[in-house]
């Protein structure tokens, strides 16, 4: 029954099961794009007291209470998937993961006091050659799920130009010409970003000791409470001049972005390792991303291990061709293994 269950659920998501996976695996895939479309058919109910009716859509706790009681029940079918589905704290549902995902994606809009969601306007977007993405739509015949984003093959468009991707020398060389500097001495129990050094994740990378710069700046930090810190650009002339790192690009997680950067124009990129099988891809990273090409990771591709994974993601060819430029462009280097048998 249980196999029947999934089968159907997958013929409907247009999901394939890959060659060599594990069912249990392809079962996660599965329940993942699921719960999406769950969450997106929640957000067509209709309010039921005359508040709601003010607004738009339907409350977030509404679709969280609907879709967590769904995602219990099959649970109960297949509870091998529960540990694939744990959230911090634990115990905690993972519709409260997936929510932000969806919006950030554009798939679900914010309307009243920001308290209620409602599906976006049926849309059709090229994403990369060959295949759109349609939003505002549940299911749909002639598409297919990846990850959270619904997928349709289409004629390759002409004249159609994949959006241009910043280098990250680019980048960083005008954000330093942009940002604004103040004279100041830098603050006490700084720590400096050594891009230099032999370590794959970035965290290992800080340390008390000034190193050199690159572009005549150093990444600085300095905790302000437990596991917390404030990030800063200092640059030498006459003086010492320092500039603030906004708090909310540090929230959207553009410190990395700098981190990132710096790597890239010393030689030292974090590697991002792909593995071709015969009929997907397997994308292995090294660091954690800006918001902005994580939250491409989490629209269009599978997190791997569980559902908050963010360094190992699955998804076809055709997806991670439109995925490929903007982590070159973010500063880091792709290398990828041929086709893999098993």
């Amino acid at each position: 029954m249980e196999e029947t269950v999934l089968r159907e659920m997958a013929a409907d998501l247009g999901i394939c099961r890959y060659e060599k996976e594990s069912k249990l695996q392809y079962c996660n895939r599965v329940l993942y794009s699921a719960v999406i479309s769950w969450i997106k058919a929640s957000a067509l109910d209709r309010p039921v007291t005359s508040v709601q009716m003010e607004y738009p859509g339907v409350s977030r706790r509404h679709i969280h209470d609907k879709v967590t009681s769904i995602w219990r029940e099959m649970l109960k079918r297949f509870p091998e998937a529960e540990q694939w589905f744990r959230t911090e704290p634990e115990g905690e549902s993972p519709i409260v993961v997936l929510l932000p995902r969806l919006i950030r994606h554009g798939e679900l809009l914010k309307s009243g006091f920001e308290t209620n969601l409602v599906l976006a306007k049926s849309s059709k977007m090229p994403f990369s050659k060959g295949i759109a993405c349609r939003k505002g739509e549940v299911l749909l015949p002639g598409t297919y799920y990846s990850g959270m984003a619904m997928l349709q093959k289409i004629q390759e468009l002409d004249g159609f130009q994949p959006e241009k991707v910043t280098s990250a020398t680019a980048w960083f060389q005008e954000y330093i010409k942009r940002a604004w500097w103040k004279e100041a001495e830098p603050p006490e129990d700084m720590e400096y970003f050594n891009p230099c050094l032999r370590a794959e994740n970035n965290v290992a990378r800080w340390q008390q000791e000034q190193p050199r710069p690159v572009k005549g700046v150093w990444l600085t930090r300095r905790s302000i409470y437990r596991n917390a810190y404030e990030y800063f650009l200092i640059r030498k002339e006459e003086g010492l001049y320092r500039h603030n790192i906004d708090p909310f690009l540090q929230q959207i997680g553009e410190h990395r972005r700098f981190m990132i950067a710096m790597r890239h124009m010393t030689g030292h990129e974090p590697l991002a390792q792909v593995y071709h099988y015969m009929d997907h891809i397997s994308l292995k990273l090294r660091v954690y991303l800006p918001q902005k090409e994580s939250s491409l990771l989490e629209t269009y591709a599978w997190p791997h291990g569980f559902v908050t994974d963010k360094l190992e993601w699955d998804m076809g060819e055709e997806v991670w061709e439109g995925i490929k430029p903007c982590l070159e462009g973010l500063g880091l280097k792709v290398t990828e293994e041929g086709e893999v048998h098993g």
